[in-house]
């Protein structure tokens, strides 16, 4: 499928009802948004990665937030070496300006769990920038493939370490500390009583602990407790 005709599909199947309630969720995007569904994306990415996976990422040109959700849904379909891999990711990065896009990306680069310490390597290239959602893209990435035996230390590492104090970054620190807690509850404790987060995402972090179905009920009083002094939301 030619990019031009990838584009009219888009605009073909976009809802202006649906980019209206996309709207109100994705506020300060600079990229157009259309109004097409998750499930339309992810088919339109099956059969593109299906017929010419490289050729698309190759031409894909990020016009809307959906062209750039599209290249995530293909990349995370591509099978290859990782370098390879990682080079696409590596050229959506500049185009990440809010957290849909960001989010779909980080979450759907499921090459990670089969190359972790490839892709640990690249995101460490991103820790010590300054841009809020190349950051994101790296606490949330974090969250989504590298909670686990191997890693979950050095992920609690880089969130006491990164200091961001835009919004969307501050929001993913604290997912990814929240649901570090329903995987790994005493690491998770331990870091909550001797993190440096500032008191904002700290809060944050607890009120989702709070909201999972996942931490019990005790933990939840114990979460409570540990709550620091009140913090505007």
């Amino acid at each position: 499928m030619q990019l031009e005709a990838i584009r009219n599909e888009l605009e073909r199947r976009s809802e202006a009802q649906y980019r209206a309630f996309s709207l109100s969720l994705t506020p300060g995007s600079a990229l157009p948004l259309l109004g097409v569904r998750l499930p339309v994306l992810r088919a339109m990415a099956a059969q593109i990665a299906k017929d010419d996976a490289r050729g698309f990422l190759e031409a894909c040109d990020f016009s809307s937030v959906e062209m750039t959700m599209l290249y995530a849904f293909v990349l995370g379909r591509l099978r290859g070496e990782i370098d390879e891999a990682l080079r696409w990711f590596a050229r959506a990065v500049p185009h990440i300006d809010n957290w849909a896009n960001c989010d779909t990306l980080c979450q759907s680069f499921k090459q990670a769990a089969k190359y972790p310490a490839e892709t640990w390597a690249f995101l460490m290239t991103l820790r010590n920038r300054e841009e809020p959602f190349v950051l994101r893209v790296l606490v949330v990435t974090m969250m989504s493939h590298f909670l686990t035996d191997a890693y979950i230390d050095r992920v609690l590492e880089l969130l006491n370490e990164i200091h961001c104090e835009a919004y969307y970054y501050k929001m993913g620190a604290a997912w990814a500390v929240a649901t570090a807690m329903a995987k790994y509850r005493e690491k998770t404790f331990a870091f909550l009583e001797t993190t440096v987060l500032d008191d904002w995402t700290y809060n944050k972090a607890i009120q989702k602990m709070l909201e999972s179905r996942r931490v019990s009920p005790a933990d939840k009083t114990r979460l409570r407790a540990m709550k620091r002094g009140k913090i505007a939301e």
